[in-house]
């Protein structure tokens, strides 16, 4: 009986989760004994990517957008990083009405300002 060997794009993705953050450069290099290119490396991401979107958006209702890295700890899977396109059209529509990106971050400062008080 022969084992199937995985395939390059399967290796790619065990790496890069077991290596959260990786440069793409990286990954070839620790895969280099496989032939992994560039483009290998690119598509596997991609398809985690869509493997991962897909998923968040059968749970949660209305487009999500990924904000991983944002927000202290949360993950990428964390349902807090979900931001709805009711939420995302909510906040277009405050910064505009207080005149602009810059001023929504100012009363956004202040408003953790009086918070921590």
């Amino acid at each position: 009986m022969t084992r199937e060997r995985p395939s390059k794009s399967k290796r790619i993705q065990d790496y890069i989760r077991d290596n959260p953050g990786v440069r793409n450069r990286d990954v070839m290099s620790a895969l280099s004994e496989y032939g992994v290119t560039a483009a290998d490396v690119s598509n596997a991401k991609a398809q985690m990517k869509k493997k991962l979107l897909g998923r968040r958006r059968s749970r949660t209702s209305g487009a999500t957008v990924d904000d991983s890295g944002i927000g202290g700890e949360a993950t990428a899977t964390d349902p807090r990083n979900s931001i709805t396109l009711v939420e995302l059209e909510a906040a277009v529509e405050y910064v505009q009405s207080v005149g602009g990106v810059l001023r929504a971050q100012q009363l956004l400062a202040l408003l953790q300002q009086i918070q921590s008080l």
